[in-house]
């Protein structure tokens, strides 16, 4: 194998490593994307069910604030 045959070898072997990359990083961040809206998703539901278990305790207490608030109004998380 010659000079240039060896060159354009490592050329190629270069460019692939670095496609590759690209790939893993576009990969890794469609993940973190998705991540990200199911993590909101997730949350929205979180406060809806408080909002609904809120709800729930009003109509316990005819309307009425609960004696001890839910851990998420209490800040005792």
């Amino acid at each position: 194998m010659d000079e240039r045959e060896e060159a354009a070898r490592l050329r190629d072997e270069e460019n692939r490593a670095g496609f590759a990359i690209r790939r893993d990083e576009e990969r890794m961040a469609a993940e973190a994307r998705q991540l990200a809206r199911e993590m909101k998703d997730f949350e929205d539901a979180e406060q809806q069910v408080e909002r609904e278990i809120e709800g729930e305790l009003r109509k316990e207490h005819w309307g009425l604030e609960p004696e001890r608030p839910p851990n998420w109004q209490a800040g005792t998380d």
